[in-house]
């Protein structure tokens, strides 16, 4: 993804998009709520899905990681969220093919109360106490894929709207506040879950009446969508009018059959957009090999008594989560005023450099309490390369494509999060405790660094080429 562009590709610049930096992010978002009539319910619609899917999310990890009939084996982790995203890596780019054929408005709350219902059957599945037979997690498993694939679906449709609803010269901005908001809020969500079943033990009761405010937070956001006017998210009504309706469903029809294909189109026309995706992809691969091995340590902490009553069991997970929320936290203040000042590609890989300086700092250690410590500089740093590719594909990509690369990113944001976990799987002690494969996401996220600067480097090399040849034409 890094290579250079096909022959009849047109290469976007690496560099920042128009913003003024004497503004402060706060001033930026204040002024788009403020000229923008949809901005707010769309806010409110996309935190209401991510606070429901933290929660929901944090119910099936003590189902499947912490619960005392489960065995939290390295394979067992890998299983389990192989099957939860790996699924939807697979159809979302043909999915959300949708989001540039058809209102995304209707293909998001069709998509919400879809999940809402998966929802509410995992909730009666889980209280029935029918989730410890094969063929009852097989169900929960089937379930769990419905829910969580509809909510990117839902994230990847709100996210591609953010354009229609906030002028170009504060998209950056409003869309690193939201989209960290967003990180923080599910994290919140899966924080106070976590809470609650550490407290209450990881039994089917506990989990399914901490499922409920799941499923009131997803109608919250059904509703905030459809106050939206139709067509108001897009995609780009010249676009749709200049077909009949036969037409775009025939063409909607042949674009499922080649999501994937378009999404790579478009990625592979701006040099930015292609090297922030290398970032996202390349770090989540080395966050899911940290997640993997961390889980293993808090199991062992909590069996052995050596991480202390909190920093050990689900309780230390809840922590190593709030702490990679606060660093994204973090990420929304600094991702604007960086991209502002420097070359985008740049951000990407000082974002890349600082979570790879925290994992050699902390992750040799195997200490539960120094990995949750280190998790707030691993999240700023991986969020910083996330803000910094969704600007990219919101300014560099065309409307009636964004879908497209969204879902594409959406893809290899969580398959490479379980491919991480595959490929060392083989190496993985049973207790997590292995120096040199907490060594193995730094070089990862080194390597992100390294190809961010290769390319910068040589964008600004062909920028001041180019440069030279118009002084010397005139």
């Amino acid at each position: 993804m890094v290579g250079g562009p096909a022959a009849s590709a047109t290469v976007t610049p690496v560099t920042s998009p128009p913003t003024d930096p004497a503004v402060p992010t706060r001033g930026r978002l204040t002024a788009a709520l403020r000229e923008s009539d949809g901005l707010g319910r769309l806010s409110t619609a996309r935190l209401a899905a991510l606070l429901s899917e933290g929660i929901h999310q944090a119910a099936l990890g003590g189902i499947v990681l912490f619960s005392p009939e489960s065995g939290t084996t390295p394979a067992a982790i890998v299983g389990g969220f192989a099957v939860m995203l790996l699924p939807y890596s697979i159809v979302g780019p043909f999915a959300a093919a949708a989001l540039d054929r058809w209102d995304r408005r209707v293909v998001v709350a069709v998509a919400a109360l879809v999940r809402t219902l998966a929802i509410v059957a995992t909730i009666a599945l889980i209280a029935a106490g029918a989730v410890h037979s094969g063929a009852g997690l097989a169900v929960l498993f089937a379930l769990s894929l419905v829910a969580i694939g509809l909510g990117r679906l839902i994230n990847t449709g709100m996210t591609a709207a953010m354009p229609k609803v906030v002028p170009d010269r504060l998209l950056a901005a409003t869309n690193s506040v939201l989209v960290t908001v967003g990180s923080v809020i599910t994290a919140v969500g899966a924080v106070a879950a976590f809470a609650v079943l550490a407290v209450l033990g990881a039994g089917d009761a506990a989990v399914s009446w901490t499922l409920v405010p799941s499923v009131v937070t997803a109608l919250a956001g059904v509703w905030a969508v459809l106050a939206l006017p139709p067509r108001h998210l897009g995609p780009d009504d010249d676009d749709l009018l200049s077909h009949p309706d036969e037409a775009v469903t025939r063409r909607a029809a042949r674009a499922f059959a080649g999501g994937l294909a378009e999404g790579v189109r478009a990625a592979r026309s701006s040099a930015l957009v292609r090297v922030s995706l290398t970032g996202v992809t390349l770090g989540r691969a080395a966050f899911g090999i940290t997640t993997m091995l961390a889980i293993l340590l808090l199991r062992d902490a909590e069996s052995g008594g050596s991480g202390g009553p909190v920093v050990a069991g689900m309780g230390g997970f809840g922590l190593m989560s709030a702490a990679v929320a606060a660093g994204m936290g973090l990420a929304a203040v600094v991702t604007p005023w960086a991209i502002a000042r420097a070359q985008r590609v740049l951000v990407v890989a000082a974002g890349a450099a600082a979570s790879a300086v925290a994992q050699v700092v902390v992750g040799p250690t195997l200490d539960p309490t120094a990995l949750v410590v280190g998790a707030v500089a691993i999240g700023l740093g991986a969020q910083v390369v996330k803000l910094v590719a969704d600007n990219a594909m919101q300014t560099d990509v065309p409307d009636a494509r964004r879908g497209g690369v969204f879902a594409l990113q959406d893809a290899l944001f969580n398959s490479a999060f379980v491919v991480g976990m595959l490929v060392v799987l083989p190496l993985v002690p049973a207790d997590g405790r292995s120096v040199s494969l907490m060594l193995v996401p730094a070089v990862l996220y080194a390597a992100a660094a390294v190809i961010a600067v290769v390319v910068g480097t040589r964008s600004r090399a062909q920028t001041e080429r180019a440069r030279g040849d118009r002084t010397a034409a005139h």
